[in-house]
């Protein structure tokens, strides 16, 4: 039967194009903008899974913006002393933090300190990491390729020349795309006079840390503690609705396409009404009929579908390269690929239904009369 299926497409090219074209599109777009989606989801899994799940970060209370990243206050030096004079605690590292150019992160923070950053197993392109007295730093291979750096040149970071003294290797995660540098440099070049963005602490004992998170936000008015795995749901919120927008846009694509299929199917049986009153007056059954056109549409949406994937390869790396700074954000995981192929099979099936039974039908004699 999918000879005829095979061979009935290619007795109708136009047809058939028109109708892979719908599918084509609704998939691609699919994959392309999921792709941003699946491509967050895995940057803050994979940021947050090198950082203990004992540490606590400590931050002044804000709230999840549909617009972007959401804007942190710092705490001045009173509220970072008193955060870090909780007990239990074993270490309290402050951490500035900055956007820079849209896509990148500047941090300032203690170099002896990066392993409660997840920055202990790290390797690097070129150089090294800075020291604390050092006026340098350690920037991610995304960072380094977009400005067009290496070490020992010079990045500005308001309005302030600092050295490249390290580059961290293609592939680091989150890190490709942050900018280290010292408490103290960062202290002096964002003028937070001893304040912080954020606290990252360590328990004497991880048994405590509910205990620690809860004195921390009594005694301090207008923070929030949390752990890595408040942490983590937070993130995974806010890329909710990341995840909503992107596969809204391809559903309402895919909506198109599905019209598209059901006209042309449509259009397919009564081009040949003659045709399948004839199978039917020669004693074909109507799910034999309907069976020709749903592997009809199946050939179709399979090989439009994959197609469809294989070509957002391509739009996927034009996406990062072009429109998002030379960043890898964007990625087709395999998940993703076979859910939008499996999307494109059960969209074309279920959109042939109504031709089908169309074609199910139709009355031989009358058929084969007008024909």
């Amino acid at each position: 039967m999918f000879d005829i299926a095979v061979r009935e497409l290619s007795a109708h090219k136009t047809r058939t194009i028109l109708t892979a074209l719908g599918i084509f599109i609704a998939i691609t777009a699919i994959v392309s903008l999921g792709s941003i989606s699946a491509g967050v989801n895995e940057l803050v899994t994979s940021s947050t899974s090198s950082i203990g799940s004992d540490t606590i970060f400590v931050m002044k209370e804000f709230e999840i913006q549909m617009g972007g990243p959401p804007t942190i206050e710092d705490m001045d030096a009173d509220e970072l002393a008193s955060v870090s004079s909780v007990s239990g605690i074993k270490r309290s590292v402050p951490i500035i933090a900055r956007q820079m150019g849209g896509f990148f992160e500047v941090d300032g923070l203690d170099m002896d300190s990066v392993d409660l950053f997840g920055g202990e197993d790290l390797e690097f392109k070129e150089g090294g990491w800075p020291e604390n007295s050092d006026e340098g730093a350690a920037i991610g291979y995304v960072v380094a390729n977009t400005m067009n750096v290496v070490v020992g040149d010079y990045i500005t970071l308001e309005k302030e020349e600092v050295e490249v003294l390290g580059i961290f290797e293609e592939g680091s995660g989150s890190y490709d795309l942050v900018v280290l540098i010292p408490y103290d440099l960062a202290d002096e070049l964002y003028e937070t006079d001893g304040g912080a963005t954020q606290v990252m602490m360590e328990p004497d004992d991880i048994s405590l840390v509910e205990e620690i998170k809860e004195t921390i936000e009594e005694e301090n008015d207008g923070v929030m503690a949390m752990t890595m795995e408040d942490a983590l749901s937070m993130m995974q919120e806010a890329t909710t609705t990341l995840n909503v927008m992107t596969y809204g846009i391809g559903f309402v694509a895919s909506l198109v396409a599905a019209i598209g299929i059901i006209i042309t199917m449509y259009t397919s049986v009564l081009e040949r009404k003659k045709q399948i009153g004839i199978m039917k007056a020669t004693g074909a059954l109507g799910r034999t009929i309907m069976m020709q056109i749903m592997e009809e549409a199946l050939v179709l949406s399979v090989v439009s579908s994959v197609l469809a994937v294989g070509v957002s390869f391509f739009f996927v790396d034009l996406l990062n390269q072009v429109l998002l700074g030379g960043t890898e954000i964007a990625v087709i995981t395999p998940t993703l690929a076979i859910g939008a192929v499996s999307y494109g099979v059960i969209l074309t099936l279920l959109s042939a239904l109504y031709p089908a039974r169309v074609a199910i039908k139709i009355d031989p004699i009358k058929a084969i009369r007008e024909g």
